[in-house]
């Protein structure tokens, strides 16, 4: 779990053993970027959800499947899901890339981040989000 803006943390794939960890670390929410079944031994969605219920963390699935357009209303879910949030808020799929594409495409054309700031910030929390700078540069305000 590494912090990429404000409240807003990133991980890769989560385990059912972590839960405690980000309770205790004050994570209130979790969105889950990842689709079901992308590998045999991920938690399902439904899985994370009970164990995000039994540690009294709120949990949102917001799959986006690797290399597929956007679903629709994705951005838009995200950045309520983050503005509505109060204390941490951990976004999650394999590696942490998408949960962070996800974050820059909402904050830049809202004035949130530049694009380079959000490539600096994916940076610092080992994400290589310099590879999707043509398209986070095509929603800037």
């Amino acid at each position: 779990m590494k912090n990429l803006h404000d409240n807003l943390f990133v991980a890769g794939q989560i385990n059912a053993s972590d839960f405690l960890k980000f309770k205790e670390a004050g994570v209130t929410t979790i969105i889950n970027n990842r689709p079901d079944g992308e590998e045999v031994e991920q938690l399902s969605a439904a899985q994370a959800e009970e164990l995000a219920k039994k540690h009294g963390i709120n949990y949102h699935y917001l799959p986006m499947a690797n290399g597929q357009p956007l679903p629709p209303n994705l951005i838009e879910e995200f950045k309520s899901i983050v503005a509505a949030s109060d204390g941490k808020i951990l976004a999650h799929c394999r590696s942490g890339m998408r949960s962070s594409f996800i974050w820059a495409l909402g904050a830049i054309p809202d004035s949130k981040v530049t694009v380079d700031e959000a490539i600096e910030a994916a940076q610092k929390a080992g994400i290589p989000l310099q590879n999707a700078r043509a398209v986070l540069e095509s929603v800037k305000p």
